[in-house]
């Protein structure tokens, strides 16, 4: 049994409305606010409430400034939309008018906040990657470094709780699978520190670049996208399109700020899907290739670990197909190494004089294997950070890729990033792409 959760964008997406849209599902508030107090963090109040709008009941989400000395956001970007002027991110009617030590929070600050939080592991995964996909858009549009960012209204405290809460509570949904439809964004101009910029504002449009989301622009001079919503949105949606089939359990409805003459909310559906075997494609017999190889092993106790690391190093260069080290103990109680090494048939000449001329052994064991492996294919994968190699396979029918270590950990290195997040901004990319070729 699959659960799905798909995101009904018919009126943009901001931070507010994904977590109220989220609560509406009958998750429990004050479990979810005891969630987010683990973060640490002070100087703000969290209003859930059900709310009618336009004859539908949903949930309205408030963060406000209290006046507490921890209060964070930084005020000199703020845009109107945060100032009040549109208040689709949950903005207090005093932003910017406060007196506090204000600070602003680069991605380092505020990943070691989430880290050193009680959240769950999920939940911390979730909120860093949607910060981090915000981080990698405004650090473009500004021309910046990733780590010379200070974010402007994803820093401010309403959506550091907006982007956790919403991880918190796809957490406590336990869904297998997360879809959107199109997202729906006005049109026009607001107006912040740098002057006056377009809808779709940079760091939406940013995100929007190479997604696998698209947009429609609707009749409406207003923000109804915020790069809180959008990071959101685009770091757990598999695929944009039509509601997938399932079983709908739930409906849960999250309102934004502005008046826009009609409902402005964004709607959430949580279903199920039955997989039944009879489902599942067969493999394809072209998609398999059968062989056969050699192994050649050895027991080494008199070679230093040095020897045996180069001896790895060249083998490889010859085209071994692997090579590795099993610990054993051997005679005389000597602790040894099992060396083993898979190789084409005729290869195995050559291999074998690379082992005996770099390592002690006197005999070599020879074993002829049968095997079946995926065909796979390298492509050149265009990203945001750069261009990254990846292995395709085929199972079942289904396409699964293998982004390159080697140039996964350059980027991450150049981007100031996690292996981790850079190997999952290559899947998201693919996959992404992928989606948008069969629409």
């Amino acid at each position: 049994m699959e659960r799905i959760l798909y995101f009904d964008c018919f009126a943009g997406i901001s931070g507010d409305m994904t977590i109220g849209a989220l609560i509406d599902l009958g998750l429990d508030p004050s479990a979810v606010i005891e969630e987010i107090k683990k973060l640490g963090v002070k100087g703000y109040d969290i209003e859930m409430k059900k709310v009618s709008r336009f004859s539908i009941i949903g949930t309205d989400v408030s963060v406000t400034l209290n006046g507490e000395s921890d209060c964070i956001h930084a005020h000199e970007e703020a845009t109107e939309q945060e100032q009040g002027a549109h208040k689709h991110e949950g903005s207090h009617p005093h932003k910017g008018q406060h007196h506090h030590d204000h600070k602003e929070r680069s991605l380092a600050d505020i990943v070691h906040i989430i880290h050193s939080s009680q959240i769950s592991d999920k939940a911390k995964e979730l909120s860093i990657a949607v910060f981090t996909e915000i981080a990698i858009a405004e650090a473009a549009v500004h021309g910046k470094k990733i780590e010379e960012v200070h974010f402007h209204e994803v820093g401010a405290i309403d959506s550091i709780v907006d982007i956790v809460g919403a991880a918190i509570c796809i957490d406590m949904l336990k869904v297998d699978r997360v879809c959107c439809s199109p997202v729906h964004e006005g049109q026009g101009f607001i107006r912040c520190k740098h002057g006056i910029l377009p809808v779709p504002v940079p760091a939406v449009i940013k995100m929007l670049e190479g997604s696998r989301i698209s947009i429609v622009t609707e009749d409406i001079q207003a923000e109804l996208v915020t790069p809180t919503g959008f990071g959101i949105l685009k770091t757990v949606t598999e695929h944009c399109g039509k509601m997938p089939e399932m079983r709908v359990e739930k409906v849960g409805y999250g309102f934004g700020k502005t008046d826009t003459g009609r409902l402005n909310a964004l709607r959430v559906i949580l279903g199920t899907k039955d997989h039944r075997p009879e489902e599942r494609l067969p493999e394809r017999e072209e998609d398999r290739v059968r062989d056969r190889i050699t192994l050649l092993e050895t027991n080494i106790d008199n070679t230093t670990g040095e020897m045996l690391g180069y001896t790895m190093e060249r083998l490889m260069k010859a085209g071994a197909l692997d090579v590795y080290f099993t610990p054993i103990q051997m005679k005389k109680n000597r602790p040894a190494v099992i060396l083993s090494v898979l190789s084409k048939t005729e290869n195995t000449e050559l291999l074998s004089d690379i082992i005996f001329r770099e390592t002690a052994t006197i005999g070599i064991r020879l074993q002829e294997l049968e095997r079946i492996t995926l065909k796979r294919e390298i492509r050149t994968l265009r990203t945001e950070l750069g261009e990254v190699r990846v292995k395709l396979v085929i199972v079942r029918g289904l396409e699964r890729i293998q982004p390159e270590y080697q140039d996964c950990a350059r980027l991450a290195e150049e981007n100031n990033l996690s292996f981790s997040e850079v190997y999952e901004i290559v899947k998201r990319c693919y996959y992404g792409k992928k989606f948008s070729e069969n629409l």
